[in-house]
């Protein structure tokens, strides 16, 4: 694996997207701190699907305990303010050609998931699930979740009509 640092779940989506054939660069986890001079908080990922859509991704690693993806109410989907505020301003940086993307990888912790018919990508004895909202869908859906840590993040209704599976992010399947 070639990636820089970073958490389980980053490097595990990296993987992913190297065993899908995506074009991606990866943001240097230790260079880091040259974005936080310039006060906007860093993203993961731009990743280019085959259908030519580009992305700015910031991955959100989550653990499922559950024991089923059907009802997403047990989904955890908050993101940080400033989540989204680096993403709305990086898409401004890059002048509008990327679109901003929220990552969500839930590492499973049961063996025996109904992840209602996702793909469970396994790496380095983990299994996981990688579902994505675009930044624009979020901001729409988003409510106050704490303000202390500011945080938001959606209803489970909302995140189940908005979320985009891996696979259809990158063209290989829709689900009906």
């Amino acid at each position: 694996m070639t990636a820089i640092g970073g958490n389980h779940y980053e490097r595990a989506f990296e993987s992913w997207l190297k065993d899908n054939g995506i074009q991606y660069l990866l943001v240097d986890q230790q260079k880091r701190t040259a974005f936080s001079r310039s006060k906007i908080k860093s993203f993961d990922f731009l990743f280019y699907a085959p259908d030519s859509n580009a992305y700015i991704a910031e991955i959100k690693g989550r653990k499922f305990s559950g024991k089923t993806f059907t009802a997403f109410g047990s989904l955890p989907n908050w993101v940080t303010i400033d989540d989204v505020k680096g993403l709305e301003s990086w898409i401004k940086i890059f002048g509008g050609r990327y679109q901003g993307l929220f990552v969500f990888a839930y590492d499973l912790e049961n063996i025996d998931v109904d992840t209602d018919g996702r793909e469970i990508y396994e790496y380095l004895g983990r299994r996981y699930v990688f579902m994505a909202i675009r930044l624009s869908d979020y901001k729409m859906g988003a409510t106050g979740r704490s303000k202390k840590w500011e945080t938001v993040h959606l209803s489970a209704e909302f995140y189940k009509n908005c979320v985009i599976d891996a696979d259809e992010l990158i063209c290989r399947k829709v689900r009906l």
